[in-house]
């Protein structure tokens, strides 16, 4: 006799309840047969799948957990998740290294799907997913690299203030970030669902992570290390273009998504100016901007290290604090028409994104709340910057340029 769709749905809620007792009790064999049992109910519950695959895998039937995780893996990359996708290709690599079907399968639905994505899209999303970029060749040589790591609940998988050197790509759970002030409690700045990157500053800077990132319940993480990006790098000279890329649209949707001079604007015109942002590379000694003149461009530094140094009357040199990678500078001369107060000179080799003088005029300003904006933000830092200068005090944070 059929039972109807509700019903099935409650009678596999009582098997998984009785399968996660089971896996408390140490009852692998049991809480396999309630899962097979919810699969009988409901063919496609992809979490179900998943939990047959780990207990086959568990239990040594590897072949049977070879092809429920290949299963997992095609039906994955069908329907768009690349991230589950890869994490289950990983999982069947650690049974059996020698399995190739499976990626080559996987790489070709992402690449097929990629191209059917791109001409349905007018505007590129400012966020582009690194994966879904690759050419086949190097996709394929990325998953034999990528790291798959398990977090419990409550374990830190990013502290503030130590160096990084991974993004991170999470495949289950759920993450907090927190940031920490000097002298006050800790805030939680985001909460993230599967799917999410983060850390991926890591992977091009050396600077102290700016938040801790931690585990609120079990995860499944995707790791991916400075060293791996390298060593594709040296093999295919094309990744690089795409990490490039990657690096430009993750940290142009940061900054249009959180500086208050781009809040205000609407989705399409943050879109449309990401688009204009053009790349610039620059030797160590370059100056970017020469106190005393005027900006003619807003630059945010996007691998390298820039000095900067406010020049007295008297002709003392005072510096200012180096500025690391995601540093915005240049828009409040650039977008009040002022005169910067301090020269920023290209410490190291820098590679920067750069936004023109005629788009910032043509698309930024016309914005009545940017203008409020910029107004509120330069009077905050030329008062600080003025306040410390006057009273000798070594300048730290934000100022003026």
């Amino acid at each position: 006799m059929a039972i109807s769709p509700a019903e099935a749905q409650q009678l596999s809620r009582q098997y998984k309840d009785s399968a996660a007792v089971n896996i408390l009790q140490g009852r692998p064999e049991e809480a396999l047969a309630d899962y097979r049992k919810v699969l009988e109910l409901t063919p496609h519950d992809t979490s179900a799948r998943l939990k047959v695959a780990e207990l086959l895998a568990q239990l040594g039937h590897r072949q049977e957990a070879v092809r429920e995780f290949h299963y997992l893996a095609i039906r994955y990359a069908a329907e768009g998740n690349s991230i589950h996708a890869i994490a289950a290709c990983k999982l069947i690599l650690a049974i059996d290294p020698q399995h190739a079907e499976t990626q080559e399968n996987l790489a070709s639905l992402i690449a097929m799907q990629s191209a059917e994505e791109r001409p349905q899209s007018e505007v590129p999303e400012p966020s582009t997913p690194l994966f879904s970029k690759l050419p086949r060749d190097v996709f394929l040589a990325l998953i034999d690299l990528l790291e798959m790591r398990r977090i419990n609940g409550g374990e830190h998988i990013i502290t503030e203030g130590e160096r990084g050197h991974s993004m991170f790509i999470l495949v289950q759970g759920t993450v907090r970030v927190v940031h920490t002030p000097e002298n006050a409690p800790p805030r939680t700045l985001a909460e993230l669902g599967e799917g999410s990157f983060f850390g991926e500053m890591g992977l091009i800077s050396d600077a102290p992570r700016m938040a801790s990132v931690i585990a609120t319940r079990d995860c499944t993480l995707l790791e991916v290390t400075r060293e791996m990006l390298a060593q594709l790098g040296a093999r295919f000279p094309a990744f690089e273009l795409v990490v490039q890329q990657f690096y430009k649209d993750r940290l142009l949707d940061n900054l249009l998504e959180s500086n208050p001079v781009f809040k205000p604007l609407s989705d399409e015109q943050k879109r449309a100016i990401a688009q204009r942002f053009q790349t610039r590379t620059v030797e160590p000694g370059t100056v970017l901007l020469q106190q005393g003149q005027r900006s003619h461009a807003l630059h945010l530094l996007l691998r390298g290290r820039c000095s900067v140094v406010h020049q007295d009357p008297e002709g003392g040199e005072r510096p200012y604090p180096d500025m690391t990678e995601g540093a915005l500078f240049g828009e409040i001369s650039l977008l009040l028409d002022l005169r910067v107060t301090a020269t920023v000179r290209a410490a190291t080799s820098c590679l920067l994104l750069v936004l023109d003088q005629e788009t910032v005029k043509e698309r930024v300003l016309p914005h009545p709340e940017v203008r409020r904006a910029l107004t509120h933000l330069s009077r905050e830092r030329l008062d600080r910057t003025a306040a410390l200068l006057a009273e000798g005090a070594e300048v730290r944070g934000s100022f003026l340029i």
